[in-house]
């Protein structure tokens, strides 16, 4: 079942995000998220964007969520979309499942382009966005540094039309 994120599920994305800022390159980030920065975050994300999360038997596997892709006005009907799985739950079709109700949820909301940004090495995150019609639109080599390493970014984007 997909649904809207509620406060009870903060805490469990907050840990699987967290272990992929210890463990794995896929974020960016360093350092952990407190719990009051990312309550902040998911406060905010939701005022104007969804945020879900996908429950199987009860139990929390994944969550994903719309932000603005560029502050500027110009931008507000392209978004950038996160999506993140339980560590132990990746490659049963969870982020697919997800990644398909935010396109919906977006088209709804008059979003006419998504925009991922994926880094170098993620291939499970590189096919699911090439499986869904995303494009790899260009690669910025090395503009991140993070266990010792550059690496890379791509953006991908998908266009959905939306309400004019």
């Amino acid at each position: 079942m997909i649904r809207p994120i509620e406060e009870r599920d903060i805490d469990t994305c907050l840990s699987w995000y967290n272990w992929y800022i210890e463990y794995t390159t896929i974020s960016f980030e360093e350092m952990p998220e407190t719990e009051e920065s990312y309550r902040n975050l998911v406060r905010e994300v939701t005022e104007r964007y969804p945020w879900i999360v996908l429950e199987d038997n009860g139990e929390l596997k994944g969550f994903a969520y719309l932000s603005p892709f560029n502050p500027r006005s110009a931008y507000r009907y392209t978004a950038d979309v996160t999506v993140y799985l339980d560590p132990e739950e990746r490659g049963k079709g969870y982020g697919t499942a997800l990644m398909k109700e935010l396109e919906s949820l977006a088209k709804e909301q008059g979003i006419r382009k998504l925009v991922s940004l994926v880094t170098d090495g993620n291939e499970a995150s590189e096919h699911l966005h090439k499986a869904l019609g995303f494009k790899k639109m260009t690669v910025l080599k090395d503009t991140g540094y993070k266990f010792g390493t550059w690496i890379g970014v791509a953006y991908y984007m998908k266009d959905i039309g939306g309400a004019d």
